[in-house]
């Protein structure tokens, strides 16, 4: 904990320490045979001579190494398979992972954990529950026999292992079958159960919304179930029997939310959870805009940091203060390199600059080299000499008008600057083309929302920008709810879905509540 200035003061040794490590135990991988660079041994070699490289440069490689382990990719074994679906393209990838890999990803994990003990003291006290929401781990096995995993339930299995007292759930949770819809209601389930509740892990601040609805819809179901130790929703037998003999009846628990429910017509949050103090969550890009409509249903004194942002490819920064969507790279664990929007040349992180907007690249101890994540990332500051990032917007997150490639965060900028100056904030928004003009969704927090003003307010501003407005479309609440679940039905574990802030057509007419004509 006391470490943290001594770590972030070496961001460009370790950068260099960790480029030169990752150039030696690449020599030996076909990767780097095949693509000319395997007997390179400086930083000046690693960027004339190692191209910039995506997905589909690496699956013929995995494809094999998932057949058979021959160090395809780096110089050292593989673990295990990394499974995760594209935000965009819906496409299932996978990646290797080494033991070095996963030891990278876990330091930051850990150094996050430490951190938080550190900010929020509390967690130190007894009698503390939190719940993390999380995929379940295990998957399938690879043809050569290794597990494959999803990254999020491999961090979380190791923390059951750790402390599996402290979570509101067991961890066979994870794993037993059932739907979005059930698996949602159990854990509002297991969350009113427990009093201690304190601390909530959500990398999908969405999604924790939608267990808070659950807890709204169905207030004498929860009570019911907690009264009688019985899960009513549809499970297999075996899972049944397991979940069931770790959640026994609670009529004094039972008695009080009752209480509450007859004496309020709701089950009130900050009644139901007076210990909750914290929540861990993704705060930058559309993300950061769906956990604002949580933080407004949840008490006051509740503070917020980011969850790091991570990707089954790394997990990239360390965010430590609180509200704040930046956090300082990883730079003892992956070497970071930025290509600038206008596609000048790659920058490492100490010729970055403050502000500025880029796509990131990073190099793995996996077997990525300058692995376009395909991501904007600004830089928020320094941490000693490290580079502070936060994710803004996928670099696919685009609008094409007159000619003009307009990026995602700018226009999320229009929408800030329209809320600030009318004192408001949306619960969600997505842009979209139109006649080559802008036409902007938006879901309203407020029920007496007014589109006219909003609309007039964001016609000016867009035109200040040299965009012309075209419509804006005002859908009925529970609209990004919907738009979660239909993703879901495409297989996608809703837990880690991300909304598009870009889309191809206007919603359809059921969910239109209004539209301003510009």
């Amino acid at each position: 904990q006391n470490g943290w200035n001594t770590l972030f003061n070496s961001g460009a040794d370790w950068q260099q320490r960790v480029l030169e490590d990752i150039i030696y135990l690449a020599q030996d991988s076909l990767y780097a045979k095949e693509h000319g660079f395997a007997q390179i041994k400086t930083k000046a070699e690693f960027e004339a001579m190692v191209p910039v490289s995506d997905y589909s440069d690496y699956q013929p490689y995995i494809e094999t190494n998932m057949k058979e382990d021959n160090h395809q990719l780096i110089g050292l074994a593989t673990d295990y398979y990394l499974m995760t679906t594209g935000t965009a393209t819906g496409q299932v990838k996978f990646f290797a992972e080494t033991n070095i890999g996963a030891l990278a990803r876990q330091l930051s994990i850990d150094i996050w954990n430490m951190l938080l003990m550190k900010n929020v003291p509390q967690m130190g006290q007894p009698n503390m529950k939190m719940l993390a929401i999380v995929n379940c781990a295990p998957i399938d096995k690879a043809p050569n026999n290794l597990p494959i995993l999803r990254a999020s339930g491999q961090a979380a299995k190791a923390l059951w292992e750790r402390a599996g007292e402290l979570y509101v759930f067991p961890y066979e949770f994870l794993e037993a079958e059932m739907s979005d819809d059930d698996r949602l209601y159990l854990t509002a389930l297991y969350t009113v159960k427990d009093v201690d509740f304190s601390l909530v892990f959500s990398n999908n601040p969405a999604y924790f919304n939608m267990i808070l609805d659950q807890i709204a819809q169905k207030p004498q179901k929860i009570i019911d179930d907690i009264r009688h130790g019985y899960f009513s929703v549809d499970l297999k037998e075996t899972d049944r029997l397991l979940l069931t003999a770790q959640f026994s009846a609670d009529e004094k628990r039972a008695n009080e939310l009752q209480k509450l429910f007859d004496d309020y017509g709701y089950l009130p949050v900050e009644q139901i959870w007076p210990k909750l103090i914290f929540v861990g969550t993704w705060l930058p890009g559309t993300a950061g805009r769906l956990a604002k409509d949580v933080m407004r249903r949840l008490p006051k004194n509740v503070q917020y940091i980011s969850e790091g942002y991570g990707a089954s490819e790394a997990m990239l920064n360390i965010p430590y203060e609180f509200s704040k969507p930046y956090g300082p790279i990883a730079a003892y664990a992956y070497y970071y390199e930025f290509l600038p929007l206008d596609g000048g040349k790659i920058l490492s992180m100490t010729e970055v600059q403050d502000g500025e907007y880029y796509e990131l690249l990073i190099t793995t101890y996996s077997g990525l080299y300058r692995y376009n994540m395909h991501d904007i990332v600004q830089i928020q500051g320094f941490t000693g000499d490290t580079a502070n990032i936060a994710f803004c917007c996928k670099s696919s997150e685009v609008c094409h008008l007159s000619g003009k490639t307009i990026y995602g965060f700018v226009l999320t900028e229009l929408i800030e600057r329209a809320e600030k100056m009318l004192g408001i904030l949306l619960s969600y928004f997505q842009f979209l083309v139109e006649d080559d003009q802008l036409s902007v969704v938006i879901q309203p927090y407020e029920n007496d929302f007014n589109t006219e003003m909003f609309g007039e307010c964001l016609k000016i501003i867009a035109q200040e920008a040299g965009i012309i407005l075209k419509h804006l479309y005002v859908v009925k609440k529970g609209y990004y709810n919907e738009l979660f679940r239909r993703l879901a039905l495409n297989g996608r574990s809703m837990q880690n879905i991300k909304l598009p802030l870009v889309i191809e057509e206007k919603p359809s007419a059921e969910w239109l509540q209004q539209i301003y004509h510009s």
